[in-house]
């Protein structure tokens, strides 16, 4: 599956804010827990090595996506850290620290991206894209880089949350237009909860890592073998 660049990258960096700071608890986790993953880094990806092993084959990410250090933990960790400028800057999307007032309005928004990630009916899907798109409404304009034109959800020079809302609310609708809106899924494993954006060819994945589809065929097998 081929993803537009830009388009497909603002899907996945909403699907990094919903995983820092607006990821649901699972059962056995209470709101607010912060839990540290085996790395004790703050921010996961998507991103696992695909060797066509294991019970999850066809529900690994696109191994040709690359992330920084920061990003790379396990599936257990629930918030990231409170000022959202690193997760941006390494997205390339920010060469700044943020305000306290953009920090919170980013971590806001992270909020309202999380509903539109997981298996919904399209049309209810559909409605809360257009509501983030109204609410994230921006100057898109073309611009000239090494004289090819680019599409810029948002004008050079706004306001840094209000460029996030931009961007993510339109990754997210290219996603939905130009993909699969099944992609924008959420892991199956049920204490996870984390999103993902599924880059993978066949479009089947459930599980947002590995980790998370292993754990969850060990617990099935362990399941069938009780007594009773």
């Amino acid at each position: 599956m081929q993803f537009n660049h830009y388009g497909g990258e603002a899907a996945l960096l909403a699907a990094d804010l919903v995983n820092a700071y607006a990821r649901e608890p699972g059962p056995n986790r209470a709101p607010g827990t912060k839990q540290q993953s085996d790395t004790g880094q703050e921010l996961h990806t998507e991103q696992e090595t695909d060797t066509g092993q294991g019970p999850d084959a066809e529900q690994r990410p696109d191994p040709g996506r690359q992330t920084g250090p920061q990003q790379q933990t396990g599936p257990e960790q629930r918030t990231g850290p409170s000022d959202p400028s690193a997760l941006l800057a390494a997205r390339g999307i920010v060469d700044h620290a943020l305000t306290p007032a953009q920090q919170r309005d980013v971590r806001a928004w992270a909020h309202r991206l999380a509903p539109c990630f997981g298996p919904q009916d399209l049309a209810e899907r559909c409605a809360r894209l257009n509501a983030l798109l109204d609410e994230a409404s921006s100057r898109p304009r073309i611009a000239l880089h090494d004289g090819t034109p680019h599409f810029h959800y948002s004008a050079p020079g706004s306001d840094a949350a209000a460029h996030v809302r931009a961007l993510t609310a339109a990754g997210l609708a290219s996603i939905v237009c130009h993909a699969d809106a099944r992609r924008l899924g959420r892991c199956a494993r049920t204490p996870c909860g984390r999103v993902f954006v599924d880059t993978s060819r066949a479009g089947r994945r459930a599980y947002c890592s590995v980790r998370c589809a292993n754990n969850d065929a060990v617990a099935r097998h362990r399941a069938t073998r009780r007594p009773g």
